[in-house]
């Protein structure tokens, strides 16, 4: 239930403006999508992932490594109407109400399976004036998450350099909604994108010494995204079963199934920490 507040006027927060520039000009009805691609990649990725477990059943010993890290991204991309979205990690931080990230992976011989995981929930209220002695009321919630899950090879594997080609999926989940209050009534508006996407990679590390390695990450796919893709690169320190890791990461989707965006991206630095187990 929406609550009247007195009206008062209050610097619009770059989250608000993101939400605003979202629903500008826009039906808010969701369009229904455009059709399944994603048949036969999912079909794909399935048998890959059937055929590592077959393999790996053969093999006795499992390797696991949980990965914790703190991902410093900001949103970007543009809405249907032409209008750039550009929201920064430091605003996201000041209307984060919950999120978390992490990824783990299982690895037996030359296979391995891999998940990684990110949720977000973030909101923001406003209070304004429309014209002259309007008063209006914001409240915005954005919920995300992003979950990538798949199945590999190594193809190279010493030493020095591991190289894993992999197949699997992406799973992109963001609803946004907008409660509305004036003095003449109220409005609720909301959004939801909820896309699947098979997707094909190479990602690895390469050994600089006993210590330090570079470590290397590049997906593409398409589904129910015209295109998806994502890159990082980072530094490693070793410390026993531990490992210190600090890089940066991009990702990014096409998208024509939503009633607000046509882009959409996630960019920045990130901070983590991996262990063996």
């Amino acid at each position: 239930m929406l609550v009247t507040r007195r009206p008062k006027l209050k610097q619009t927060s770059p989250v608000s403006h993101w939400i605003k520039r979202l629903y500008k000009g826009n039906d808010i009805t969701p369009n229904p999508f455009k059709g399944r691609k994603t048949g036969l990649l999912n079909a794909a990725s399935f048998a890959l992932a059937t055929t590592v477990a077959t393999q790996a059943a053969a093999q006795d010993t499992w390797e696991y490594t949980g990965y914790f890290y703190l991902w410093g991204a900001g949103i970007g991309g543009e809405t249907v109407t032409g209008q750039n979205v550009d929201v920064s990690f430091s605003d996201l931080v000041d209307n984060l109400d919950f999120g978390i990230m992490g990824a783990l992976e299982a690895k037996n011989g030359p296979w391995a399976v891999f998940g990684d995981a990110i949720y977000l929930n973030i909101s923001d209220d406003e209070d304004a004036a429309v014209g002259p002695g309007i008063p209006v009321s914001v409240d915005a919630e954005v919920e995300g998450l992003v979950f990538t899950a798949a199945a590999g090879y190594d193809v190279v594997s010493d030493s020095q350099i591991r190289l894993n080609a992999f197949g699997g999926m992406r799973f992109l989940d963001m609803e946004t909604t907008v409660n509305v209050e004036t003095g003449m009534g109220s409005r609720r508006l909301k959004d939801t994108i909820s896309n699947w996407d098979a997707i094909v990679g190479l990602r690895g590390n390469y050994a600089l010494n006993s210590d330090w390695a570079l470590s290397y990450y590049a997906d593409v796919g398409a589904g129910e995204s015209d295109l998806t893709w994502q890159v990082a690169a980072g530094v490693e320190y070793n410390i026993n079963n531990w490992a210190l890791t600090v890089g940066y990461r991009h990702a990014e989707w096409e998208i024509d199934n939503s009633a607000t965006l046509s882009d959409l991206e996630f960019s920045g630095p990130y901070l983590g920490a991996k262990y063996k187990f």
